[in-house]
């Protein structure tokens, strides 16, 4: 297999239930971060309820698909779908999410001097985020204590992270967020996680974007591989306390760069605007 550079590089498109309210205006804010981050050009398209149908009657100029604000169990279905007929990439908003609360769960156990593979991280509301269980397992976490509200009886969610190197709660509303807000206040910084927390979401799916429009279409699909192969990424780049931040476009780079590695290590130093076919 011969990889060759080509010139113009389709659209992404934008997929995303919700307009018209705050969190329709979080989806617009969150596709434009995306495409300033990648690079390229993206149209949002509101779905209903037909998303697989919606999905198989996109115009060809879309090369790869963003779904935004869509159920988890939903999107991943979708994903998994474009894997098995070589349809466009297809990824999520919860894909960046949960790479990038991975990613930040390796630095601060990197910060801390903690090996991944005997640390133990408490997780609240696992089903909001299914997929950050098995990349944290395959990222070489694998002490993972799941928990729901359904255990607060018997165990609290106070009493469960005790014993935690890192609590990551993904539990929606405000009342988990103050209470999870009440036990970081007595915690290490860095070792109480939120969705929020996964600051560096937009720039793996910016980066999957990129290098998914420059590859022929059903060639490309997203993996835990791949994802792990972008968080690793992220926590090399991530500099240590007291140094400089890097750079939003930087970040983009290293995880568009791990993605090609991911699919073959001879693309990882092909630039951003260079197009990729297979002969």
């Amino acid at each position: 297999m011969t990889w060759v550079a080509q010139n113009r590089l389709p659209a992404v498109a934008v997929l995303s239930s919700r307009t018209g309210d705050p969190a329709g205006a979080r989806s617009a804010a969150l596709a434009e971060d995306v495409r300033a981050l990648g690079g390229f050009d993206a149209e949002t398209v509101i779905v209903g309820d037909g998303l697989a149908a919606r999905l198989d009657h996109l115009p060809d100029r879309f090369g790869a698909v963003f779904l935004v604000q869509i159920d988890p169990a939903l999107a991943r279905e979708e994903s998994e779908r474009a894997v098995e007929h070589d349809l466009r990439l297809v990824v999520s908003d919860h894909d960046g999410t949960a790479t990038a609360l991975c990613a930040a769960v390796l630095t601060y156990l990197r910060a801390v001097g903690r090996p991944a593979d005997v640390a133990r991280v408490a997780v609240a509301g696992g089903d909001n985020l299914p997929l950050l269980a098995p990349l944290l397992m395959i990222a070489g976490v694998y002490d993972l204590l799941m928990w729901q509200d359904a255990n607060a009886a018997a165990f609290p969610w106070k009493q469960v992270v005790r014993d935690a190197d890192v609590a990551i709660d993904l539990r929606p509303g405000p009342i988990a967020a103050a209470e999870t807000a009440g036990i970081a206040q007595d915690r290490p910084e860095g070792s109480v996680l939120r969705p929020a927390d996964a600051e560096r979401g937009q720039h793996v799916v910016a980066g999957v974007l990129r290098v998914a429009l420059a590859c022929p279409r059903g060639s490309m699909h997203v993996g835990l591989s791949m994802l792990r192969a972008c968080a690793f990424a992220i926590v090399a780049a991530t500099p240590g306390p007291g140094r400089a931040r890097i750079g939003d476009s930087a970040i983009t780079d290293v995880v568009a760069a791990a993605v090609r590695r991911s699919i073959d290590p001879r693309l990882a130093t092909l630039g951003a605007t260079d197009d990729l076919g297979v002969i």
